[in-house]
């Protein structure tokens, strides 16, 4: 694949997007991010460290011109939304039309991100049913909103590995996967290479998810591109101090006193299938972990309540401590407590197991344990 080289700039006043969803009250300037098209060949332009290496954009256009006219086209993100998938939703249906739809509630992060960019709350849909859909961030069917039908399924983009249940697409379709800190750092790449600019509040959103999803840019899954694109993007949102941004955020994260302990176990939820069993990890990433270690036992009692529950053989609780960079792993039994020793390096302290530099579910959390979980059905 060749690549080109993109410059930033701030122009104009107008609004320009493939959707007439245009987020935030005080829409006013517009970012373009200037692109150098040359198809069969590179060109270069110097940005110091914001240089970021670009495709020709072909896969892009398509795209546009595939879903261009499609009716009631909805992006919406996995069953429980965050920062990133939420915030992909918003990018994905200004560049190429439709409108974004929640498939629930905003956790407290999520919320404060809204607040502050100054940006429009897109409505929350229980049901799909009948609804053309794009997909943001997942790409296995343990992941799916209730009502989308694989057939109306319209195009997948993601930064997440093709794990042991793919979602089952009868058509074929766009599917992007890139890896990548963000999928809202992917959705910034597209927006580039199209020449769409943006509203001030959706690029304050897309800072927001890429310093989400890498822990302010220091998880394992941070790229190149996941730092440049925040550093445009803050520019254009007006905000000089990206860590302190992040650490708000970090703090709004954190602020999870009021929740109950099913509610702080459920909070950012994913469900996974690994060696045919079907695994729960729960993450709650903290500045202040030593609250969530004071109800450890709350919080296990809760796991193996949500255990039975849902039916899953395994259920894992990580406590991320985003300030020491460590995990805590909490359990609801034996057996997933065997997992979690299988999986990590470590030892157990006060019925935890503590992870030293483990903060990313997506790079260290969730491959370990499907190793883990993998070697266990082949010693069974």
């Amino acid at each position: 694949m060749r690549f080109l080289t993109s410059s930033l700039s701030i122009s104009g006043e107008r609004l320009t997007a493939g959707s007439p969803y245009l987020l935030g009250k005080a829409a006013t300037l517009s970012l373009s991010l200037l692109i150098s098209v040359s198809v069969g060949s590179a060109e270069v332009s110097t940005t110091g460290q914001n240089q970021v290496k670009r495709s020709t954009g072909v896969t892009e256009d398509f795209l546009r011109k595939e879903l261009e006219g499609r009716k009631n086209l909805v992006w919406t993100g996995h069953t429980i939304p965050d920062t990133d998938s939420f915030t992909a939703s918003l990018l994905a249906a200004f560049i190429y039309g439709g409108k974004p739809g929640l498939p629930g509630a905003l956790n407290p992060e999520s919320r404060f991100a809204l607040d502050e960019c100054d940006a429009d709350e897109p409505e929350v849909i229980k049901d799909f049913s009948g609804m053309s859909t794009g997909l943001v961030d997942f790409n296995q069917s343990t992941q799916l909103p209730s009502g989308i039908d694989p057939d109306l399924i319209a195009a997948i983009i993601d930064h997440h590995a093709i794990g042991g249940s793919p979602i089952n697409i009868p058509n074929v379709i766009s599917i992007e996967i890139r890896p990548w800190g963000s999928t809202a750092t992917i959705l910034m790449d597209h927006a580039s290479t199209l020449g769409i600019e943006l509203p001030v509040p959706l690029a304050c959103m897309g800072l927001a998810a890429v310093l989400s999803d890498t822990v302010n840019l220091s998880a394992p899954t941070t790229t190149e591109y996941d730092k440049a694109y925040a550093l445009k993007l803050a520019k254009r949102a007006g905000i000089d101090d990206i860590n302190k941004f992040a650490e708000r955020m970090l703090l709004a994260k954190s602020d999870l006193g009021g929740l109950s302990a099913r509610d702080i176990v459920l909070l950012d939820y994913k469900e996974f299938e690994f060696g045919g069993k079907k695994v729960g990890i729960g993450v709650a990433e903290t500045l202040t972990a030593q609250q969530l270690i004071n109800r450890r036992y709350e919080l296990k009692s809760a796991i193996e309540a949500q255990k039975k529950e849902s039916g899953v053989d395994h259920l894992i609780f990580a406590i991320v401590d985003t300030r020491d960079h460590k995990s805590y792993f909490l359990w609801g039994d034996d057996e997933d407590k065997d997992i979690v020793i299988s999986a990590f390096t470590g030892k157990v302290t006060d019925d935890m197991f503590v992870a030293e530099g483990v903060i990313s579910r997506k790079r260290q959390i969730g491959p370990a344990i499907q190793r883990a979980v993998e070697r266990q059905k082949v010693d069974d």
